[in-house]
């Protein structure tokens, strides 16, 4: 039981679920008895100080640590715990602000590696030291600091290579080049980051190309090389998009192969038509000269053979139609139907801007927690039957559904086609989600079950939309208008519709407009004075500056039916 405990808070922080990792951990120690291997409870201690770490919990770190090595029992056989005590202690030190001690900590986590001959932990304690210089330097280019860093991450270098460690070779050359960067040398750094680059390739790893990208972009700015910088920026930006969109640009890849092979299972078909036309046409050819030469039986079966071969081939054209129309639904069930068109016709869709476009992002809260309280087949359950409604209302109000991620939900009005989707409608289709939300979790409160909550944010303003990547596509968004959007949602609160002041000012102002062209009417057109638009379809609830994270404080409204 103590030993399953300890795997499972290891996977629990690996997740990213400290509080779990802890509680995990916690009752792990509750079942170790004196009978029960002496490793384990050091493994127990060290999953305890991982997740203490990433919570930021230093000085518990340090007094789990150093009460484990104090107990340590040099005649114990090796174990990976150990160096996972000192090298926790000494992170802890570093962050607590005991840099020499943080050095000496784990320069201990070296010569215990050396002294028990195991690379990995030697390559790992010259990584982390190499790591702990660099951060002292204090902006000296030709500091010492920078001097020992660079050293200790190419001796490290050297370990994982003879490891064969393509990933933490890949992360080594990042290091190196940043150490080069902060000594003024960029055209070393930029030779270091064409190797990490290489193995982001091979490796497939999306995230640490996103980081080399960003460092290319740094050092040929500092060169003064202003176009490459800015090359390399974007190709930042591009791949930190993408990332955001991993699950659906995976569903729209099989998409796409399938729709390849019924291509050319097409082509195939066809191409076996045209040839049984041509033996049709052979056959009705040898019936002329040799009509003389058959019986009128003769005659009736080969008129029966021709009918079944037409036969075959109108069978033959409908299965070719009705592949077709499966292919062709399949991409219009992922892909807007314009953008479709045109990737059908030019083989690729152009990116578009658009002016005004309106983003509605949701969320379930506590969806982290709730989680854990469900199997795998409840929780999938429930988020299909609330996305199969919440894509039913999109298609009502004629919004275009963008992604899906994770619990999260992201749609938009006004694209493809500007006319779709307005400002008041999206709105509409948020409210009209709240309700169902709320219909549904009466449901569930009533048969005892979990049910979940949902925030629901919107923004208008201009963005940018088309198709990522070459093979593996996914119809998209981007633009600060979508950020803005997640930070309404964020900022919103469960059972609401949060709105920006844009999107507000736009929908106050069609309201207006509409009363006064019905006041215009009549014999007797009077001006009309204007009121507030909530009389008529929404009631706006002003929240005041609300402070959103990454852009400051901004107006916001709760929306509700009128």
């Amino acid at each position: 039981m103590a030993r399953i405990g300890a795997w499972r808070s290891r996977c629990f922080d690996s997740l990213g679920q400290l509080d779990s990792a802890v509680a995990v951990a916690q009752r792990a120690m509750t079942s170790f008895r004196p009978n029960c291997d002496s490793l384990v409870l050091m493994s127990i201690t060290v999953n305890m100080g991982n997740a203490s770490l990433s919570l930021g919990d230093f000085d518990r770190v340090l007094k789990i640590s150093e009460a484990a090595l104090a107990a340590w029992n040099d005649s114990w056989s090796y174990s990976i715990a150990r160096n996972g005590l000192y090298t926790n202690r000494a992170i802890a030190m570093a962050n607590l602000g005991d840099i020499s001690g943080a050095l000496e900590g784990f320069r201990d986590v070296l010569r215990n590696a050396r002294k028990e001959k195991v690379l990995q932990n030697e390559a790992d304690a010259l990584h982390n030291l190499g790591a702990l210089f660099g951060m002292m330097n204090e902006g000296d280019p030709k500091g010492p600091f920078l001097d020992s860093s660079f050293a200790y991450e190419r001796n490290a270098l050297t370990a994982t290579k003879a490891l064969n460690d393509r990933n933490g070779v890949m992360i080594l050359y990042s290091n190196l080049a940043a150490v080069a960067s902060d000594r003024h040398e960029y055209s070393l750094a930029l030779a270091y980051l064409d190797s990490a680059s290489a193995l982001t390739e091979e490796l497939r790893d999306l995230g640490m190309a996103i980081k080399v990208e960003d460092q290319r972009s740094d050092c040929f700015f500092s060169l003064g090389q202003l176009d490459s910088a800015y090359h390399h920026l974007q190709l930042h930006l591009v791949l930190k998009d993408s990332l955001l969109n991993t699950e659906k640009v995976k569903a729209i890849a099989d998409v796409q192969e399938k729709y390849e092979s019924e291509k050319k299972a097409r082509t195939i078909k066809e191409l076996e038509v045209d040839q049984l036309a041509s033996r049709l046409q052979q056959a009705q050819l040898k019936r002329t000269r040799n009509i003389y030469m058959f019986t009128g039986i003769g005659v009736l079966l080969l008129a029966g053979g021709l009918w079944n071969r037409l036969r075959f081939t109108r069978r033959s054209r409908a299965a070719i139609q009705k592949e077709k129309d499966i292919s062709e639904g399949l991409l219009l069930n992922i892909l807007p139907e314009e953008v479709a068109a045109e990737l059908k016709a030019k083989g690729y869709a152009d990116a578009r801007e658009f002016e005004q476009a309106t983003i509605l992002f949701t969320d379930f809260k506590g969806f982290t927690s709730l989680s854990e309280k469900l199997t795998a087949g409840q929780l999938v359950a429930e988020i299909d039957h609330c996305f199969k409604a919440f894509d039913g209302i999109m298609e009502k109000y004629s919004i275009e559904k963008i992604k899906t991620i994770g619990d999260a939900y992201m749609a938009a009005g006004g694209l493809p086609i500007p006319e779709n989707g307005s400002p008041a409608d999206v709105i509409q289709a948020a409210l009209e989600m709240q309700e169902f939300m709320a219909q549904y979790a009466s449901v569930r409160q009533a048969e005892g079950r979990q049910y979940f909550e949902m925030r629901a944010g919107i923004h208008t303003g201009p963005v940018i939309a088309g198709i990522v990547g070459v093979k593996k596509f996914a119809y998209d968004i981007w633009g600060d208008t979508v950020n803005i959007a997640s930070r309404m949602e964020s900022s919103g609160e469960a059972g609401r519709v949060n709105i920006s002041e844009a999107t507000y000012a736009l929908v106050r102002e069609v309201k207006e407009v509409r009363e006064e062209k019905e006041a215009a009417k009549g014999p007797n057109p009077q001006p009309v004075t204007r009121q507030p638009a909530t009389a008529h379809v929404f009631t706006f609830t002003p929240r005041g500056k609300v402070q959103a994270k990454g852009k400051g404080e901004m107006e916001m409204y709760f929306v509700e039916k009128a």
